[in-house]
Order: C-alpha cells, then structure tokens, then sequence
C-alpha cells in the first residue's frame, strides 16, 4: 500500500513538473508583455481541441496534421487565440541577434511538437519537433535568416505543444527595428535617374532643321534621324514601371517558401 501511495505520489509530481517546464517563452529577441500579461509570458495563448486528427492515429501521425504550415494551422483551427498570446505586438523595437540566433528559454526541456519563426510574410524557421531538436540546451539557441529579419518589422515565434488534448499553442511577437524602408528608398531614386536621361537624348533632334537647307539628302538623313529619337524614348517607358511591378513578388510569400 505504501508502494502504491508513493508510486502515484511521484506519477503526480511528473505530471505537475512537465505542465510547468513546458511553459515558456522567446527571450531572444526580447519581446514585451500585453496589458493582461505585463510581467509573465510564458503560459499558453490559447488550445486546439482536434479529437478527429488523433482517433486511432499513432503518436507521429499527429506532428504530419500540423507539419506543413504550422502558423496557417493555427490560425485556421484556432478559436479564441489572439494574433500574439501574451505579447505586445507593437512593442519597442528590439535589434536582430547577430549571431543568428533567436533564443527560448525552456524550448529544449519541454513538451514534443512543431515550431516556427517567421519574419514578416516569410517563414525562417520550421522543426517538426523541438524538443528534441533542441534537447538539453538551455535557453535553446534556433537559427534564422538573418538577412530576412533585418528587412521585417516583426518577428513571431509559433509553438504547438502536443503532449495532452488539447494541444497547447504559444505565441510570440516581437516588433523589429528592421530596415526595409531604406531599400525601397533606393529603389525610387534609381527610377528617377533613368527619367534624366531620357531628356537628356532628346535635345539632340533639335539640331537636324540646320540639315533641311543644305540638301535634299539632308531632309532625308534628317528624317532618319527624327525617326530615331523616339527609339531612345521608348527605353523609360518599360524600364521604370518593370522594377516597380517586380517588387511586390518578393514580399509575399506562404509556407512553402521557408529558409531552414
């Protein structure tokens, strides 16, 4: 009997040590507190509930519903989770780690399940399981693309824990101070050159009239040469407008486009 008793005494303490390990959060970049939660963040933002997806599956068949897209995932079968848990998502502008890592406190020493980083529109990061990814290491350093989060604005870090039903989701938002704005500034003033240019050629058509009075040749090669302006004109008319249409592909992107 006393066996028994101290045997469910310590099943219970697992239970109780792995439902708070398994709470935690980003802390590199740091992120800010919302109004309801402005000095802890590390619970979770809501759950899943999807008893149809576990029925009879086995354990890896719950990773494989959720692998593909984990923050479309979330977004779609999620009720009631705002879009940043816990965090603010407007909050002061922190720096990108330098050394390409984002860093989470307890990641590495919690529950199984898959996780995402992405920055702006474009998916950084993705492990089906990161526990085990990242075992062991405390705080968990995940590597990013930098160079993609020094042009966003924000970072979000997504996290589904799947060690119960429901499954447990985290959030973290963190706002970037990034430097997105500067290239589309270099961007306008290349397009403004090419309009200097472009007037700059036309000048030359006025001199052709000094040929008219000479010969009847000269009203010929002075026609050719009238033809010919306006070939050089034609070059702002598509060189302008193709730069500006090419940019907006490179910021939309979904899932598939990842950089792990």
């Amino acid at each position: 009997m006393l066996q028994q008793l101290a045997l469910a005494t310590i099943i219970f303490q697992a239970v109780i040590i792995s439902r708070t390990a398994g709470h935690g959060n980003i802390i590199v970049p740091k992120p800010e507190g919302n109004a309801e939660h402005p000095y802890y963040i590390g619970g979770p933002a809501g759950t899943i509930d999807k008893p149809e997806i576990i029925g009879s599956a086995s354990y890896g068949d719950y990773y494989q519903a959720v692998d593909d897209c984990l923050k479309e995932f979330i977004t779609t079968y999620g009720t009631d989770i705002s879009e940043c848990g816990n965090t603010e998502k407007k909050g002061t502008a922190q720096p990108v780690p330098s050394d390409g890592y984002a860093q989470h406190d307890t990641l590495g020493n919690s529950h199984p399940g898959p996780c995402e980083i992405w920055c702006d529109d474009t998916r950084v990061f993705h492990d089906t399981n990161c526990v085990a990814t990242f075992s062991g290491q405390s705080p968990a350093k995940i590597p990013i693309d930098v160079s993609t989060c020094k042009s966003s604005s924000e970072f979000v870090f997504y996290w589904l824990a799947l060690h119960a039903q429901p499954w447990q989701v985290y959030i973290n938002c963190v706002a970037l101070d990034g430097t997105s704005a500067a290239s589309t500034g270099s961007s306008s003033n290349s397009t403004s050159a090419s309009t200097t240019t472009a007037t700059t050629t036309a000048p030359t058509t006025t001199t052709t009239p000094e040929l008219d009075e000479a010969s009847e040749g000269g009203e010929a090669s002075a026609e050719e040469e009238t033809t010919e302006a306006p070939v050089t004109t034609s070059a702002p008319e598509t060189e302008a407008p193709a730069a500006e249409a090419s940019a907006p592909s490179t910021s939309a992107s979904k899932c598939i486009r990842r950089r792990t």
